[in-house]
């Protein structure tokens, strides 16, 4: 352990050590009061039969949880990772969870906000104003929460509108590489007898913390990482009687960003080609550094983000059950720059303008509760309809065709082609002159469109039957009917040198017959290039983005799905502190489509051909997921009621799983026959009495994920995963906070906190390259703090990362470059100060 390290535990130990004569005289304090809303009823988190941590307002401030990814530190189990846009993050809970940047595909950890279920993890991950608590339960929660839950949830729980007038301001500036400042404060109180509001506003900015060079551009922005935005979020509460109240809430964010590059994590054998072309486009092999986070970047990365929203919730109480309905509305849209290639080189890129997504989301719940003295029992419906358009667009850049003829290992490559293929079918084509460095045909400028339309309709049932005074049957059921619409308009790619290989080999693009082989062979003679190269640059010349022959494949196709999911739990209180339980819960994830060129093997033949065939053959469709998941927890409290201590024996197993993963070119989801995850968890909550400012709160998950073993899919990058662990899914799990709250003088106080979060080895690549694998690592975050007793101001002092580590998030293929890998990073150090003030 390093010497930093060791000075940041000796000084959380110290602090817990010295704390004993200063502590803040208060109330016994106890974990049986902690009230979570898992089961969509307010209960005792010691009650409920389910694996759940709750994390209250006061934690979430002193830990500097904003939004989800900051989440994860302090929550065991809990994974969240994000790549070339903040739309692509995913979050995993026991190691499931799927990362990708197809639109197409649904989470496994679903995210509820005040109720209303987010579709996609990436339209969730905005600054979440004041809240409440958060809850994140673990293991299938399809019975309540719906579909798209099959590995947990975040059930996010903010601020209700208060009737006392009180209001707040907050300043922040952060410093290190990434150094910016934020402005945020809200107020609530009541405008009548019968109404209240509250509103919050919220501005930041942030340098970027990795170096571009851009190489003349067209980009100019010589940062990365940066953050520029703003949110404002209002509520107004009606209390139209005891029993009948509406809150109303509207949200607004928008971003602007350049986000993300991805530094070389190693140069492979096409390092040369990029350095040949632009010098320094691309660290040559052994000179890699991704963490001195100089990112090579030509071409812009900016996201331009919009986020709004309205919900309302009625709540009606009624003599013997109550009734609870709750309509939403939100759109999300998104522009996202990226240079495709990550280097230097103008190879491949997207533009802002041409790469879109457009996501609107209407949902509904309709839900009736009752009790009687032996019966609690929920009945309720759900609709959800979406719409989603991504526009897509992959564009040649100036140097496209003079890298793949250095990648022939012929700098003259593309000549010849113009002289020995060119010529004879591509009328008045003109030769490049060496170096010219312009596209060959310029790419797809245009874009292709793809559109889905999906409804989906519930009903279910939550009840829990009173066996005795002790014990308890909990059983649920869920009915899930889903249909999606996929639209697929493809642009005309009009790519003069495909057009060639085409007429020469067939729409196809076989080269593996013989006939295809002894053509190869005779030009390679005229031209003098080896039949090897000639076919690398047919291939990368004619991948799905620059085929004039996609465009025939225009069309529509549907899926309609119905599906159960539920859950059978018998629990039993041996007393007041011991609650034992077993569940078997069954969840489902909806099937759906690759929205996107390429194909389940990236540019197969055999699928290609039978798609000009019959476009509606298009294979883009993946299956259903669905999974069975068992689980014992003992949950125990000890010391008065002080310490909690819970422990959960787990394993999940998944059919038909649903597969993201890249392949060097593009993401591509695909049905594989199953996976599983199984392991142990345990997590702590101590109150002490003896210490009445002191908080200690952690946990440790064991989590063995893996692929089931299944037969070859004539994809490589697929089949090497049969019975391997999962991507992105370590071991071993542990996270840890301390907090203390002391005072000083007469009216003054402070406060020290403390968390840590630990992950053990594990491979950060979609394909488990073993270049991906990143190393075990541990993150610490800090605050001290000084206040007045009254909480009318307080000014702290905060470190995030403290010992700077350095780690990967995801690992990645570098595009149209082999043996090269690219990463997105962690994270560095950064620090700031948080002054206060509220009244």
């Amino acid at each position: 352990m390093s010497s930093t390290k060791r000075t940041i535990l000796f000084a959380a130990a110290s602090v817990i050590a010295l704390t004993g004569a200063q502590a803040v005289a208060q109330e016994s304090r106890t974990v049986d009061i902690i009230t979570v809303t898992a089961q969509k009823r307010e209960q005792g988190i010691q009650d409920v039969p389910v694996a759940v941590t709750a994390y209250n307002e006061e934690f979430l401030l002193n830990a500097g949880v904003r939004d989800l990814k900051d989440l994860a530190i302090i929550s065991p189990g809990l994974n969240v990772t994000s790549t070339s846009n903040e739309f692509i993050t995913t979050a995993r809970i026991r190691g499931i969870g799927t990362v990708g940047d197809n639109p197409g595909l649904e989470s496994s950890v679903g995210v509820v906000i005040d109720g209303v279920p987010r579709a996609r993890n990436g339209v969730g991950f905005n600054d979440l104003g004041e809240l409440e608590r958060i809850e994140v339960l673990r293991g299938p929660q399809g019975t309540l929460f719906g579909a798209n839950t099959t590995a947990g949830i975040i059930n996010v729980v903010t601020k209700r509108p208060e009737y006392d007038l009180s209001s707040h301001i907050q300043l922040d500036y952060v410093g290190g590489d990434a150094s910016g400042w934020g402005v945020s404060g809200g107020m609530t109180g009541g405008l009548n007898d019968s109404m209240a509001l509250r509103l919050y506003g919220g501005i930041r900015e942030r340098d970027g913390y990795n170096t571009v060079e851009t190489f003349g551009g067209p980009r100019t922005e010589a940062e990365d990482g940066d953050q520029d935005f703003y949110t404002f979020r209002g509520q107004l509460l009606i209390d139209f009687s005891d029993d009948v109240n509406l809150l109303l809430s509207g949200d607004l964010t928008k971003r602007e960003e350049n986000c993300c590059g991805a530094p070389s994590l190693v140069s492979g054998p096409t390092a040369a080609a990029i350095n040949a072309l632009v010098p320094g486009g691309r660290p040559m092999p052994g000179s890699e550094d991704p963490f001195s986070r100089v990112i090579q970047s030509n071409r812009g990365t900016g996201q331009d983000i919009i986020d709004h929203g309205f919900s309302g919730e009625l709540n009606w109480q009624f003599d013997n059950f109550a009734m609870t309905a709750i309509l939403s509305d939100r759109d999300y849209s998104l522009n996202s720059g990226q240079d495709t290639d990550f280097t230097g080189a103008d190879i491949v890129f997207r533009d802002a303008e041409n790469n879109t997504f457009d996501f609107g989301n209407t949902t509904f719940e309709l839900r009736f509760s009752g009790s009687t003295e032996r019966f609690e029992w929920m009945v309720g419906s759900y609709y959800s309809s979406e719409d989603l358009v991504r526009q897509d667009a992959i564009q040649m850049g100036s140097d496209f065709s003079n890298f793949l003829g250095l990648l022939g290992g012929n700098p003259g490559l593309v000549n010849a082609l113009a002289n020995g293929l060119g010529g004879a079918f591509i009328p008045g084509y003109v030769p490049l002159a060496p170096g010219a460095g312009a596209p060959l045909g310029g790419g797809n400028p245009l874009g292709d469109t793809f559109t889905q339309d999906g409804e989906s309709f519930s009903l279910f049932t939550h009840n829990t039957w009173h066996l005795t005074d002790s014990t308890d049957l909990t059983f649920g059921l869920r009915h899930t009917t889903t249909e999606k619409t996929a639209t697929f308009d493809f642009g005309d790619s009009n790519t003069p040198a495909c057009d060639v290989w085409e007429a020469v080999f067939g729409d196809a693009l076989d080269f593996s017959t013989p006939l295809s082989q002894a053509i190869l062979t005779g030009f390679s003679l005229g031209s003098g290039v080896p039949a090897a190269s000639l076919q690398l640059f047919g291939t990368y010349t004619c991948l799905p983005f620059a085929r004039d022959v996609f465009s025939q494949i225009d069309n529509t196709q549907s899926l309609e799905e119905n599906e159960f999911s539920g859950l059978l739990s018998l629990s039993h209180r041996f007393n007041d502190d011991l609650l034992m339980y077993g569940t078997y819960s069954h969840g489902y994830k909806a099937g759906g489509f690759n929205l996107d060129r390429f194909t389940q093997a990236g540019s197969s033949a055999v699928d290609f051909t039978a798609a000009l065939a019959d476009p509606t053959s298009y294979p883009a469709r993946f299956d259903p997921e669905t999974v069975d998941s068992f689980e014992i927890g003992i949950k125990t409290e000890w010391a008065n009621d002080t310490l909690l201590a819970n422990f959960y024996l787990f394993k999940s197993e998944f059919d038909t799983y649903q597969l993201n993963t890249f392949n060097g070119i593009a993401f591509f989801v695909t049905s594989i026959d199953g996976a599983s995850t199984q392991g142990a968890e345990m997590e702590l909550l101590w109150l002490p009495d003896a210490m009445p400012g002191l908080t200690v709160q952690g946990g440790v998950t064991y989590a063995d994920a893996t692929y089931n073993e299944f037969a070859p899919t004539g994809t490589p990058d697929v089949d090497r995963l049969s019975g391997q662990n999962f991507s992105l899914a370590p071991e071993w799990y542990a996270s840890g906070s301390v907090t203390y709250n002391g005072t000083f003088g007469q009216d003054m106080t402070w406060l020290a906190h403390l968390d840590a979060r630990y992950l053990s080895e594990q491979n950060t690549g979609s394909d488990l390259d073993p270049e991906k694998h990143q190393d075990a690592y541990t993150l610490f975050n800090g605050r001290v703090g000084i206040g007045s007793a009254d909480e009318s101001w307080s000014l702290e002092l905060w470190g995030r990362n403290l010992t700077d580590e350095d780690y990967v998030q995801v690992g990645f293929d570098g595009p149209f470059q082999s043996g090269s890998f690219n990463s997105f990073l962690g994270t560095p150090r950064t620090w700031g100060l948080t002054l206060r003030a509220r009244r």
